[in-house]
């Protein structure tokens, strides 16, 4: 049979790999590093799976971290400014934050496990011609190397033209967990957002934090510090920063203990979110794929990145069936058919993130007054907010928004009258919703 080659090992890389071994299609797996030295690097990431990513993974087989008092099944949202008010919700899926360098060497594992190839090797343009030699179709799941040059931006949905954020993200020590288990979300008007989650480690469950600055401001000269060349001074400063921004996380340090938990577990840095065009031809008749990151990169403020390229990969695996199956040539057509698929499986996400990059509407902020004073509404706004297309239609407009509310509770005049003094300038005063 036809066999297809994925270049890189993310997540996106290793779900599709497993996803097209689970249909009966063999796959060689092309990383840059063997699975161990992933588990001795630096801080990848702090990212959440969230319900479809983790119905996904039982699907694969690969839930290793599934037993239910590992999940985080509660979420605060607190709004600060002039008038701060919060809101605390149970979420009806719960989400799970893995250590990637716990999760993706395993799944590599398992993937050989069941009959994959993993070679480790380097990939560069010339080599990538190479593969297209071995393969019915190849499929890049990494930028590096140059591999991103191939797939153009699509300017049309590539609204940023710089990192949106400064950002930071670190494992933490000396900050005792909330019980039970679950999110902190700190909405800093005119500064940014401050995030709270715990990440299951080889070392067991410690808590971190994210946090998104917008540049130009004070949060994020505090965060653009590099920690190397001060750490004990950076984490008095980020001591400092929790005390200002995310004080229900302050309540909670010891800050004789407090900071970074190790030299490696920390990132900083910034990027340009962009979508590009998923294909590329590579030689006479050839073409190559791309997926995840390389082909949507969302700034992570809606922790929806892996989620995305989760979603994408089983896209793109269930296109390549179809047309093995029904001896579709892997040619310019079946490209841009299947791109198109993928988008439309990303695209939420994509439209979700750009919507928290941007100053909220009034009706959102009078969705979230709601939910800190109706907890059935709460436990609505937070389950809805790890999924993208639930919380986009509540968004939406002041009339999806009122509905939401209807649906989930029902509020008080006070609610429906709330004012939203908070510090945003949103352009207009907070009209009370209707229904």
């Amino acid at each position: 049979m036809a066999s297809i080659g994925i270049v890189g090992a993310g997540t996106a890389g290793l779900h599709l790999g497993l996803k097209l071994l689970s249909q009966g299609i063999p796959v060689t797996l092309y990383a840059e590093q063997e699975p161990d030295a992933l588990r001795t690097g630096r801080l990848l990431n702090t990212v959440t799976h969230h319900a479809p990513t983790r119905t996904r993974e039982r699907e694969l087989y690969v839930d290793f971290w599934g037993a239910p008092e590992l999940a985080m099944n509660r979420c605060a949202i607190h709004v600060h400014g002039p008038h701060p008010f919060s809101l605390k919700g149970r979420v009806s899926e719960p989400s799970l934050c893995v250590d990637y360098r716990l999760y993706q060497p395993r799944l590599a594992e398992a993937f050989v496990e069941r009959g994959g190839r993993l070679e480790v090797m380097p990939v560069d343009l010339a080599a990538l011609e190479g593969l297209t030699r071995r393969h019915a179709l190849v499929v890049v799941a990494t930028g590096r190397s140059g591999l991103n040059t191939l797939f153009p931006r699509v300017p049309e949905l590539s609204p940023h033209d710089k990192p949106p954020r400064v950002l930071f993200a670190a494992m933490l020590k000396g900050l005792r967990m909330p019980e039970p288990f679950g999110m902190h979300v700190n909405l800093v008007p005119g500064q940014g957002e401050v995030f709270e989650s715990q990440i299951i480690t080889r070392h067991g469950r410690v808590p971190s934090t994210l946090i998104e600055a917008i540049p130009g401001t004070e949060l994020a000269s505090m965060i653009s510090r590099k920690r190397d060349d001060d750490p004990a001074g950076f984490d008095k400063m980020l001591l400092e920063l929790m005390r200002r921004h995310a004080p229900a996380t302050y309540e909670r340090i010891d800050p004789t203990e407090f900071g970074v938990r190790g030299p490696l577990d920390f990132l900083q840095g910034g990027f340009t979110p962009m979508v590009r065009r998923a294909w590329a031809q590579v030689g006479e008749g050839r073409f190559v794929m791309t997926v995840g990151d390389t082909h949507v990169t969302n700034d992570p403020i809606a922790g929806q990145g892996a989620n995305a390229a989760s979603a994408s990969a089983f896209t793109l695996a269930i296109a390549i069936q179809d047309a093995l199956l029904s001896e579709r040539p892997f040619d310019e057509k079946f490209c841009r058919d299947t791109e198109t698929r993928m988008w439309a499986a990303v695209a939420p996400a994509t439209d979700w993130t750009n919507a928290l990059l941007q100053p909220p509407p009034p009706h959102v902020i009078d969705l979230l007054v709601a939910g800190s004073r109706d907890n059935r509404v709460a436990d609505a706004i937070v389950s809805a907010f790890m999924i993208p297309e639930r919380i986009l239609g509540a968004c939406a407009s002041p009339e999806a928004a009122a509905e939401f509310i209807a649906q989930a509770g029902t509020p008080s005049a006070e609610v429906l009258a709330a004012s939203g003094a908070l510090g945003w300038d949103t352009g207009a005063r907070i009209r009370p919703l209707a229904g």
